[in-house]
């Protein structure tokens, strides 16, 4: 009975939200990917405003976040009266609100395999004219766990990570000859899709030169990040006040590519990012911290590749000492032993201590650390692990804290350790919803 009503709720969304698209028709920009989506596609809307009336997903990017963001609806605690008062309003959305926009940019993230958990559900709600897929990897792979048999741990992270591209790749392959594919050409998994892309392909690199935009160089510092990329034979420079990892070069070229399509010029392009250029809560932010400490909060989420890329960016930066809190990567299945065993590999060479919290952690990267005589504590949850946080921070420390956001809620080391308590607005996951949520998980 609970699936029947289930399919019959998504049903009934996803219907409203096609006559709501139908109704304002604006151009359809969809964002997928294993990672950077809400990234990128806070960057796209950042140029495009300056131009267009955008509508931006805000990271709702499910089966259900999609046609509630479509039709303007917002639940804060996810209640069976909260999901009442959506099913109620969203017919009086569709007739009522004639509030038109010219460009939708929708994140579309995948959990599974399967209906309505995959690409292929996702496009049954929307059509995107431009497709723009930042890369495919392991990021939800414990959902694909079942369509895989083989044992051999090489074998089976190879038939996890093909039947993802599966997925991710729908969302560029379903492009029709007049749309547009703009794509990650550094990405092995993307290119193998390449022939099966009927749209026109723009393509975007940090190595090949033959790319549409090739970032030639990156430069990257705790105050400041530049990227000189090319373009039709011509050079330009990207300048901002900020510290991120060189990955963020592809979110820039990949939001910069898509804008271009839509009457932008690469130089005003470049000037809105530089003028409105905003981090997301929790991914990259910088804050001081007590006894004069540097925290760079990456707490929103973490997965393989953008950890690694970020414990890359910690070990170039000079500081006193680098210490890095790390939680949880959730959603790896059978791949989560190998993925936090090559976290503690890279922690030993770019960290001088490390708090590790949740029991993936502690079973698979604590191991590591330990035998190499490296000073890391390891516990299941904040609770158990904010008294030796607070011990083990020394004056002028660079901390780094990352992981997953399913139960470990890390922002709230951040705010412990914040110099200035007001700080705590800037951080992810605020509101009376998530402040309930953090209180359960204590």
């Amino acid at each position: 009975m609970r699936k029947i009503l289930v399919k019959f709720v998504l049903l009934y969304f996803r219907v409203l939200a096609k006559v709501q698209l139908k109704k304002i028709n604006p151009i359809i920009i969809g964002v997928g990917g294993a990672s950077g989506k809400t990234s990128l596609s806070g960057l796209i809307f950042l140029i495009l405003k300056e131009k267009y009336k955008v509508k931006q997903g805000m990271g709702k990017n499910s089966e259900t976040g999609l046609p509630l963001n479509i039709l303007g609806i917002s639940i804060n605690n996810y209640s069976a009266f909260d999901w009442l008062k959506a099913f109620t309003l969203a017919p009086f959305k569709v007739i009522f609100d004639w509030n038109n926009y010219d460009i939708y940019v929708a994140e579309m993230g995948i959990d599974g395999p399967f209906e309505p958990k995959n690409m292929s559900y996702l496009l049954k709600i929307l059509k995107p004219q431009i497709g723009v897929l930042t890369n495919i990897s392991l990021e939800h792979s414990q959902y694909f766990d079942t369509l895989v048999k083989d044992i051999f741990s090489e074998e089976r992270e190879k038939e996890i990570l093909d039947q993802t591209a599966r997925q991710e790749s729908l969302l560029i392959t379903s492009l029709a000859k007049d749309q547009t594919a703009v794509i990650n050409a550094d990405d092995s998994q993307t290119q193998k899709y390449l022939d099966k892309i009927k749209a026109n392909v723009v393509t975007v690199s940090i190595s090949n030169s033959k790319a549409d935009f090739f970032a030639k160089n990156i430069e990257t510092s705790i105050n400041s990040f530049k990227v000189n990329f090319y373009h039709n034979k011509k050079n330009y420079n990207i300048n901002l006040n900020t510290p991120l990892p060189n990955h963020y070069a592809y979110s820039f070229l990949l939001a910069i590519a898509v804008c271009t399509k839509l009457g932008f010029s690469e130089e005003e392009a470049i000037k809105a990012l530089e003028k409105n250029f905003l981090l997301p809560p929790g991914r990259m932010s910088v804050f001081e911290g007590v006894k004069n400490a540097t925290i760079i909060d990456s707490s929103y989420n973490s997965s393989p590749l953008p950890l690694l890329d970020m414990l890359d960016f910690l070990k170039s930066r000079e500081a006193k000492r680098k210490v890095v809190i790390l939680g949880d990567m959730r959603e790896l299945g059978i791949l989560s032993k190998k993925f936090h065993e090559e976290a503690a590999d890279k922690i030993l060479k770019t960290a001088n201590a490390a708090i590790l919290i949740g029991p993936l952690m502690k079973d698979y990267a604590y191991p590591v650390l330990k035998t190499n005589n490296f000073k890391v504590e390891s516990f299941d949850n904040f609770t158990q692990a904010k008294d030796s946080i607070q011990n083990l921070i020394e004056e002028e420390d660079l901390i780094f804290v990352k992981g997953s956001q399913n139960t470990l809620f890390l922002e709230r080391i951040v705010e412990m350790l914040l110099k200035n308590p007001k700080d705590k607005e800037k951080l992810c996951r605020r509101g009376e919803f998530w402040d309930k949520k953090r209180e359960e998980s204590l």
